[in-house]
């Protein structure tokens, strides 16, 4: 009688069925991904998102509105140029018999020239000169010129007076581009995390994409080495089917792993500021992962608590968040001190000149002159004056609020400076971990592979151990790519990606480098 095809072969046979197919899915297990002919580094990543990304664009260009702003209210204090030249005729008849009336003629001509300016002590300045010459045509009247040179000075005596009051709105307009000056900085450390994070994103999904596909490569191996031991009556068919659910299995992880990879790939891309024609080809990256350090002892408080000074000390959108209260701070005094009433004093001093004759210039030189002042006192108050007490109020409110905001970044950076200490201690200890059972894993699979030569075990067990050692793998991938984010975070939360501190003349520190400690 035959042995059916499902009752177990021979152990010889079993041996040579069960080497056949180890050593087809061993050949394959640690295939290396092939390494690009060409990529990105982070370097490269990093200095590609300073030159293009639009987002520093848009920041950068709040500078340039902020400094037009600050210019604007400066033109108040510019000196102004004034001037008028005018002619006028005149044509008046004079009674007396009809059709037999003569008209009176005359000419009157005008000019003047002047300057002024408002002083940011709220002092208001205008020197001037104008001259004016009557020319008549009738021989009985008199042709004359009359000039008039004057200084007039306005002095505020309450609201007004003094730069806090009149140069207010310059002054606050000049913090906020300090303000916008360090948000433009926060913002390249910002845009730099993003593309570091990314950066270490893609290579993770691209070398978890190289994993699945050699294991989809194994899984594909394994059903026609199944197939034909099937066929020939060594395996029952029951392993060729658990061989192609596994295949199956892994051809669906490999898609979603490839879909994984495109995503990461665009999203770098668009950190990097690349043209929207152009994300499709970013360049993979081809840094490795940062190595780790040697082994990470929690730090005690005091060393956290100085960390947590040096941030705050360091980071720009701590820093802008301080000096937005300069500016609140100088337009709540300018309400403060507009409560007060109008009073100013206004003086002027010169002289008149007058001169027979038509020349237009006579009146400025050949005169008879007689110096002549005036001094004045004005008032506005209002009685209740709600508009200014309300624009107390609201700008008083708005220090409180930018003073409380201030605190709370401040505890936002303490967490963020604690939060990544404990990453990074942590993240170098499952890399450790994910290592280590990468390793085991790797001897399971082995050890499976002895046992099923030796006609123990089956393909299922064979199959198990290979998801547990290909998991392994892209645990490990998994874990590098958080340790090297956790390294970038902790360089944010320090405010430590650039030596320098100025935006127009950075110069990047390693990002794949634990800063001291």
């Amino acid at each position: 009688m035959k042995t059916p095809p499902h009752r177990r072969p021979p152990p010889c046979r079993f041996r040579l069925a069960a080497l056949f197919v180890a050593g087809t899915a061993l050949a394959l297990a640690d295939t290396p991904a092939p390494a690009p002919a060409a990529g990105l580094s982070l370097a490269g990543a990093v200095s590609a998102t300073l030159e293009h990304n639009p987002a520093l664009r848009v920041q950068k260009s709040v500078i340039e509105q902020r400094a037009g702003v600050a210019e604007q209210f400066a033109g108040a204090f510019d000196w102004t140029a004034t001037g008028s030249l005018g002619y006028r005729k005149d044509r008046t008849p004079v009674p007396g018999f009809p059709g037999t009336e003569p008209v009176e003629s005359s000419g009157h001509t005008t000019y003047s020239a002047g300057v002024e300016r408002l002083f940011r002590s709220g002092v208001f300045v205008r020197p001037s000169v104008a001259v004016g010459i009557d020319e008549n045509f009738t021989p009985a009247s008199p042709t004359y010129g009359a000039s008039q040179l004057s200084v007039q000075i306005v002095v505020p005596l309450l609201r007004g007076l003094g730069s806090d009051s009149t140069g207010a709105a310059e002054a606050a307009a000049r913090g906020d581009v300090a303000v916008a000056r360090l948000l433009y900085q926060h913002a390249l450390s910002l845009q730099t995390f993003g593309t570091a994070s990314n950066y270490w994103a893609c290579r993770s999904a691209d070398e978890t994409l190289a994993v699945q596909r050699d294991v989809e490569r194994a899984a594909e191996q394994l059903v026609e080495s199944t197939k034909v031991l099937v066929n020939s009556g060594v395996f029952p068919p029951a392993y060729l089917l658990q061989a192609e659910a596994n295949l199956r299995d892994k051809r669906t992880v490999r898609i979603n792993a490839e879909l994984d990879a495109h995503d990461a790939r665009f999203s770098l891309g668009r950190s990097l500021g690349l043209a929207p024609e152009k994300i499709a080809t970013t360049p993979a990256p081809v840094d490795p992962f940062p190595a780790l350090p040697a082994a990470l002892a929690p730090l005690d408080p005091e060393a956290r608590n100085r960390l947590i000074v040096r941030a705050l000390n360091q980071r720009a959108d701590y820093l802008a968040a301080q000096q937005s209260q300069v500016p609140l701070a100088i337009l709540a005094k300018q309400a403060e001190l507009d409560l007060k009433p109008e009073v100013n004093l206004s003086a002027s001093a010169g002289y008149k000149g007058l001169n027979a004759g038509s020349s237009p210039l006579s009146p400025l030189g050949k005169r008879l002159t007689g110096a002549n002042a005036e001094v004045g006192v004005s008032i506005a108050w209002p009685f209740r004056n709600s508009y200014q007490r309300g624009l107390l109020r609201e700008r008083r409110a708005s220090q409180e609020q930018a003073e409380a905001e201030t605190v709370q970044l401040a505890q936002g950076v303490a967490r963020e400076v604690l939060l990544a200490l404990e990453q990074l201690r942590l993240r170098a200890d499952t890399v450790r971990s994910a290592y280590e059972t990468v390793g085991i894993a790797k001897r399971a699979v082995a050890a499976q592979y002895d046992q099923l030569k030796a006609g123990d075990g089956t393909i299922l067990d064979v199959i198990t151990l290979e998801n547990l050692y290909s998991s392994a793998r892209i645990s490990y991938i998994n874990a590098h790519a958080s340790y090297a984010i956790a390294v970038a975070q902790l360089r944010y939360a320090l405010g430590e990606f650039f030596a320098a501190a100025d935006a127009d003349n950075l110069t990047l520190n390693d990002p794949t480098q634990v800063p001291s400690l």
